[in-house]
């Protein structure tokens, strides 16, 4: 297992440096050197000595608050994380439940109705139904604040409005997983033996549809991290997505790079950590041989 995490480990490092190449130039191409990274030397110089920094936890000032940027990103890091982990824990949680519902009301009225559920929040753009709910819970009922004061209501709506589109992805993998495990011939001989449906449902059928559920949760867990510019900016809440927003108008190219790079590299350890439970899930995965068993066939 050590082996094979450190595998993996060493892999996100050349990916990070392709990421912050890519990025480096690309806002240098956009007009931002002259105010961005300074200094008259190349631009491969410049990006050299950018990551020479970077690598020391430097990622530079930010010339409207006149502070370093390293200080911006540790405050606002925590709240952008609260939103990512929360909205994913929402969709989890929502999502399998409505998932292993549908698939055991296979095509009647419930399993129409969530599914139809799934597909209406997976369309709505998250900007729009953040409205929806500051329409229906702030200026209607009055029952939590639309932006960011400080306590812990006023996450419940950013939270629920970034989980709930994702929520309808996991429903909708979990019944196709379930669907799939339920006919199965060993599903079929429990049943026979009298073993309760609820038994077999949440302990033989539901946890050998882990590994599906837990790809579509972590590829989520990245696009809940870019959803997070659309819903900070909508609730005023002071995380890396506002900060983006904020150093794109204000031009700071430096700024919108470690940005990024601090995301990426978060979705990058998360998948880590899902690769890991792979592995735990399923031995398998840890050796290969899940693929070599699989091209033998």
């Amino acid at each position: 297992m050590v082996k094979y995490i450190g595998k993996r480990i060493l892999q996100i490092i050349p990916t990070l440096l392709v990421l912050s190449f890519i990025l480096f130039f690309s806002i240098w191409f956009m007009q931002y050197k002259s105010i961005s990274f300074g200094g008259e030397d190349s631009t491969f110089k410049q990006y050299l000595d950018y990551m020479g920094n970077v690598l020391r936890g430097d990622f530079g000032i930010h010339y409207r608050y006149g502070r370093p940027i390293n200080g911006e990103l540790m405050r606002r890091y925590p709240l952008t994380m609260l939103l990512a982990i929360g909205g994913t824990l929402t969709s989890a949680i929502v999502g399998i439940f409505l998932g292993v519902i549908s698939a055991v009301n296979q095509n009647k009225l419930i399993d129409n109705i969530i599914m139809f559920f799934s597909l209406a929040v997976t369309s709505i753009p998250l900007f729009f139904l953040a409205l929806i709910f500051m329409v229906i819970f702030s200026v209607f009922l009055g029952v939590l604040p639309s932006r960011a004061m400080g306590s812990w209501q006023s996450f419940i709506m950013p939270v629920i409005t970034l989980g709930l589109p994702a929520a309808g992805f996991v429903a909708r993998t979990t019944r196709s997983a379930m669907l799939e495990v339920i006919n199965q011939d060993y599903i079929r001989a429990s049943q026979a033996r009298g073993i309760a449906d609820k038994t077999i449902i949440y302990y033989h059928a539901l946890k050998n549809t882990f590994i599906p559920i837990i790809t579509v949760i972590g590829v989520r867990f990245g696009e809940l991290l870019a959803g997070t510019v659309l819903v900070e900016n909508a609730f005023s809440i002071p995380g890396l997505g506002r900060f983006i927003i904020e150093a794109i108008d204000y031009r700071q190219g430096n700024a919108i790079l470690g940005c990024v790079l601090v995301l990426a590299a978060t979705f990058m350890v998360i998948n880590l950590l899902i690769d890991i439970l792979y592995a735990l899930i399923d031995p398998r995965v840890k050796y290969g041989k899940r693929e070599s068993s699989t091209s033998g066939k």
